[in-house]
């Protein structure tokens, strides 16, 4: 049995310490099409934007990302987040849907 790949990726983004000026964000981002839906979306793209303006930035451990296109690379858009976001990331199929277990193929032991 053959599963459809997921095309959207739900981040719940958690500000880091001394980033007291954002919010805890819960956003839903389609790479292949360059979405970002969910409220607080302006403030990403705000960030995104900035980066492309720079068009490098520097990761905490001191290496430089070139900035591209980060609503369609997830490295990039990994390295723009991590400037302000802790990024929990999960697979969903569809902007706004909650992930779901499969209590199927769960196994406990």
């Amino acid at each position: 049995m053959s599963q459809t790949p997921l095309e959207w990726i739900k981040l719940e983004l958690l500000p880091l310490p001394g980033a007291q000026d954002y919010q805890a964000l819960v956003l839903w981002w389609n790479p292949q099409e360059r979405v970002l839906e969910g409220e607080g979306k302006e403030v990403i793209l705000d960030l995104v934007t900035s980066a492309l303006d720079k068009g490098s930035l520097q990761t905490g451990s001191g290496a430089h990302i070139e900035v591209t296109d980060p609503l369609h690379k997830p490295s990039e858009l990994a390295a723009v987040l991590a400037q302000y976001y802790w990024v929990i990331p999960q697979p969903v199929a569809a902007a706004g849907e909650d992930p779901m277990p499969n209590i199927n193929n769960t196994k406990l032991n």
